[in-house]
């Protein structure tokens, strides 16, 4: 049985998708409301209200899932939710993994930021996104400079 999966991370790269679940299929994008990118290392997603974040829409399979539970670390590095969004007129549930501990912001691997950028020129998602992430970062990172 298929489900909908919403990426904001590497699995917003077509290749990446195809290699880890050849039986998913992309959508295109949507918007999460409520929610915004944060960078821990890798991607995650913060309960941001008033602001909108732009995801990658996926239909997935069983064995989809299973394959990026495994990826994902799940339950214990990054655990999932139902979230609604609005596709084609209609509210859908998705599925979305968020991470666990959310302690300590942190940069990502210039290897992983690419494939994140990828997967946003993939979907036409709005890379700004990348951006205000990695400006929270960098105040994060500016303020123990000044300790």
């Amino acid at each position: 049985m298929n489900k909908y999966y919403l990426a904001y991370g590497m699995n917003t790269s077509k290749a990446s998708m195809e290699h880890r679940c050849p039986e998913a299929r992309s959508l295109g994008k949507v918007v999460l409301p409520d929610h915004s990118l944060a960078f821990r290392g890798v991607c995650d997603i913060v309960k941001t209200p008033g602001t909108d974040m732009e995801c990658a829409l996926w239909t997935i399979t069983d064995a989809c899932e299973h394959s990026l539970d495994q990826l994902e670390g799940y339950p214990n590095f990054y655990s999932k939710k139902e979230v609604e969004v609005m596709y084609n007129g209609h509210i859908i549930q998705a599925m979305i993994y968020y991470m666990v501990n959310t302690e300590q912001l942190g940069f990502p691997g210039s290897y992983y930021l690419q494939m994140v950028a990828d997967g946003y020129y993939d979907h036409n998602i709005d890379l700004e996104q990348i951006s205000q992430a990695l400006k929270e970062v960098q105040k994060l990172d500016e303020s123990y400079l000044c300790i």
